[in-house]
């Protein structure tokens, strides 16, 4: 992502770094880091010899006029991030909610044309839970739909922290912080 090559430049930029304090730094594995690592070369960000990176007077110049990479992911299992998606619109309801459940935001966020609402939620709520930014509440009655809160502490910016179900990992997009999670997760429901 564009996220992680501009982190990249930024850590090359307090000076050189060898492939594996990357790849550790970022949590990202050897054929990922190479792809991103080989992108910033052709570009002319970066130049690298025998496992060390370093940063060009063109990489220097690319982030102190804040530009940013648009090219797309460093590897092919990209989080899902699009514009005002489903999920984006339901991280900004969940910021000004005090609690929620997937049928509240089901009513407030679908209109009929999103594809599998019920399920694209459902994941995505089971994911933050896991990472940790939403907090189970105590269900409203005998059978009552499960609630969760954003907890204040883990609202960490505008963008929704991106959920890739193939990979299992979490980005936040905010921080570039990533999560990833177990199978062990059950996804959201209506009181299961």
């Amino acid at each position: 992502m564009a996220w992680t090559t501009t982190r990249i430049l930024n850590a090359l930029a307090e000076g050189p770094k060898l492939t594996r304090q990357l790849m550790s730094s970022f949590g990202k594995d050897r054929e990922s880091m190479r792809r991103c690592l080989g992108h910033l070369r052709q570009n002319g960000f970066v130049a690298s010899a025998e496992g060390v990176h370093q940063i060009t007077d063109k990489g220097r110049q690319f982030l102190a006029d804040g530009r940013t990479i648009t090219s797309g992911p460093c590897s092919g299992n990209a989080a899902s991030r699009r514009g005002l998606s489903l999920r984006q619109r339901a991280w900004r309801a969940m910021g000004m909610r005090d609690g929620f459940s997937l049928d509240d935001l089901l009513t407030m966020l679908c209109d009929g044309s999103e594809k599998e609402p019920e399920r694209n939620l459902s994941r995505y709520l089971a994911a933050l839970e896991a990472a940790g930014y939403l907090m189970r509440l105590p269900r409203r009655g005998e059978g009552g739909a499960t609630r969760w809160r954003l907890r204040r502490d883990w609202a960490t910016g505008p963008e929704a922290p991106a959920f890739n179900t193939q990979t299992r990992r979490l980005t936040d997009c905010n921080t570039g912080q990533v999560f990833k999670l177990g199978r062990t997760a059950p996804e959201a429901g209506h009181g299961r």
